[in-house]
């Protein structure tokens, strides 16, 4: 755990206070009561417990020479991700006594950049590239410090456990991965201690932040051209089952027939989000259970691209007729079962939806109640509708009923019916209600958060005991019904506040299904645009129309509140409405072209496969760029404000663009 803000950066009881405690340590006596942190005392208790000797005056060489150059190659992502922030440092940190260092996740030091005068007295302490900085051989400092407890910290002078290194301070954070939070590396910033203050930690730490930022950017760009590459060359493994892996071996897509063949095999592709390729390349693995042994290694091929290794596809030699049946290479032929494409029909292939409609299949298959959250407009009916049409025959109903839309009473008889002369203006003959008309089938029950609560008691022993009353009746009515409600509301903090019962929230989120928002999958608005387009053309009887690059510029940086029904109707209002043959920013609607544009790098690459052919996406990043800084009339730290982006990230963007001050010079400012 962190240490409080308080206490992290500084000496406790002073310098002196610190390095008497230190000598009592040593010497086996109790130490003063608060006289060095919790943290740093800690730390000298893994030290003493590891052999550290406490009279080193300096951290060892791990590698040196072709020893150093092959670990910086194998870490050659990490030195390019920091490349930037080092550079910064060595300006930054120009005088200051100061030096920033990048580490390893074995804390072996990969570079250094910073005031020369303190990289020279560095070399005295082995401050140096190949050197190691681990608690178990250097004692307790910053860098192995970050290591051992995963958190931000600075060890200050007398609080090194090594006698050598206590005229030093020391500031450190760890980076990690942006994929699986495992540590990558640390970065450090070091000085002698009258040139280093307590600013130096949050230095590292937005420093470190940076860097995971920059990695994140190189990974999304990777597995983006990891898919492009493999599903241009889709063609050559026909009708096989295609598992994707990326460079380090982490599942990052299946196709259908994949998913569908492996989860015949027992193993649930929606429910492994750590799914791995093996190093030796000839299995993959869920957790410690690998697959069955049948899996051949000549079915694993490397993806490469511009003499790249971007992973890895595992290609499933599955039957041309396998829709039909299985034969398990160890066990009877069985039949497979299939969804029927209802979730195929779901639009989208990002990670999340993806994710998603695994799930979903997976519970398609059990008759449990489903409890669908996700805020307003994100497709809660569409997934309830492919949860039925997936778990029943043709045959069986599905009834949808809103909850937040009608009177108390009027969902009452809606809910369970009633029967003749049950009230005032009762209709003749009684009603059937919802739960009847669903009858072996799925009673989808939208906005459930909105239900009252006396309805809600009533709700609950429908589900427990499958009978339903009339209103005015006293007869049960047996029904086997599959409930999926959905709600955009908290439902956990509607039940503390006592507006749900937990009786009844416990009964419906037997199985819970998460929609993201629209801004969490930005990856599949070119193909929802797409999809709407041709559907609305379609049905209206239109020529379709294509939009330009910069309105799905506008798409892709809008953060639609309104979810991905506000897109389909943003979508289809365009096309009726526009005059030319193309849709442009002339078409798009005022609350889309008001707002901030924010185009941020996580969105770049999506960007890339959706624009016409012949358009780089980095001549689209400096547009956008250069009409940023143009509508705030050349004010860059507005502009960075707008974009959304650090303004150091700014000047990076525009000196990787080429663009300076006489390209400003010549925008058209204020428009």
């Amino acid at each position: 755990m962190a240490q409080p803000p308080a206490t992290r950066g500084s000496i406790l009881g002073g310098e002196d206070t610190v390095m008497r405690a230190w000598e009592r340590f040593l010497s086996g006596d109790e130490m003063p009561k608060d006289a060095v942190r919790r943290m740093v005392e800690d730390s000298w208790h893994r030290c003493l417990e590891q052999g550290v000797n406490p009279i080193r005056a300096a951290a060892p060489l791990a590698v040196e020479g072709d020893g150093l150059y092959s670990l910086q190659q194998r870490h050659l992502e990490l030195i390019d991700a920091a490349r930037p922030v080092m550079a910064q440092a060595r300006e930054f940190l120009a005088e200051s006594g100061t030096m920033m260092i990048l580490t390893d996740p074995q804390g072996v030091i990969l570079s250094v950049e910073g005031d020369p005068s303190a990289k020279d007295l560095g070399r005295g302490v082995q401050l140096v590239p190949g050197a190691l900085w681990t608690e178990e051989v250097s004692g307790t400092n910053a860098i192995g410090t970050a290591l051992a407890s995963g958190n931000p910290v600075q060890i200050c002078s007398a609080e090194h456990f090594c006698e050598g290194i206590k005229h030093w301070t020391c500031s450190a954070s760890v980076i990690r991965d942006p994929y699986d939070g495992t540590i990558l590396g640390v970065l450090d910033i070091s000085g002698l201690s009258g040139s280093h203050n307590t600013h130096c930690l949050a230095l590292a730490v937005t420093g470190a932040g940076r860097v995971e930022s920059r990695l994140a950017s190189l990974e999304i760009e990777k597995r983006g051209r990891l898919l492009d590459v493999t599903l241009t060359h889709a063609k050559k493994w026909g009708d096989s089952g295609l598992v994707i892996f990326d460079r380090r071996g982490r599942m990052v897509r299946a196709n259908e027939s994949a998913g569908l063949f492996l989860n015949s095999m027992g193993l649930d592709l929606g429910a492994c989000t750590d799914l791995r390729l093996a190093a030796n390349g000839a299995k993959i693995i869920d957790g410690s259970r690998p697959l069955p042994d049948w899996i051949q290694s000549d079915w694993i091929e490397p993806v490469i691209d511009r003499e790249e290794r971007l992973g890895s596809v595992l290609s499933l030699p599955l039957s041309r007729h396998w829709g039909r049946t299985t034969k398990r290479p160890d066990g009877p032929i069985e039949e497979a079962k299939t969804d029927g494409g209802a979730f195929g029909r779901i639009v989208g292939d990002g990670p999340a939806i993806q994710q998603v409609k695994a799930r979903a299949r997976q519970l398609a298959k059990l008759h449990v109640p489903v409890l669908l959250l996700g805020p307003t407009g994100a497709g809660k009916e569409v997934f309830a509708r492919a949860l039925h049409e997936a778990g029943n025959n043709a045959a069986a109903p599905f009834v949808p009923l809103n909850c937040g839309s009608m009177t108390r009473d009027l969902l009452a008889s809606e809910l369970f019916g009633y029967v003749e002369g049950a009230f005032t203006g009762a209709r003749r003959g009684g009603m059937v209600g919802k739960f009847e008309a669903a009858d072996g089938g799925t009673l989808f029950l939208d906005e459930i958060g909105e239900m009252p609560l006396d309805l809600q008691a009533h709700l609950l022993r429908v589900l427990e005991e499958g009978e339903v009353y009339r209103l005015g009746e006293n007869k049960p009515r047996k029904v086997r019904v599959r409930v999926v409600a959905a709600t955009n509301r908290d439902l956990r903090a509607e039940v503390g506040s006592g507006n749900f019962r937990m009786d009844l929230f416990y009964r419906l989120a037997v199985t819970v299904l998460r929609l993201p928002a629209l801004s969490e999958r930005r990856e599949d608005i070119p193909t929802l645009v797409q999809h709407f387009l041709t559907q609305a053309a379609a049905r209206f009887e239109v020529p379709l129309k294509r939009p330009t690059l910069d309105v799905m510029e506008s798409f892709l940086a809008y953060p639609w509140p309104g979810n991905v029904r506000e897109l389909r109707n943003v979508v289809e209002g365009m096309l009726l409405l526009a005059l030319g043959d193309t849709l442009t920013r002339d078409d798009l609607p005022p609350e889309i072209l008001a707002p901030v544009t924010r185009l941020t790098e996580s969105a770049l690459p999506v960007l890339a496969s959706s624009v016409p052919t012949g358009v780089r996406l980095a001549d689209s990043e400096r547009a956008a760029l250069l009409a940023a800084i143009a509508a705030e009339n050349g004010n860059l730290t507005r502009t960075a404000q707008r974009l959304g982006i650090a303004k150091s990230t700014l000047y990076e963007k525009m000196k990787r663009f080429g663009i300076d001050r006489d390209s400003i010079a010549g925008l058209p400012l204020g428009s």
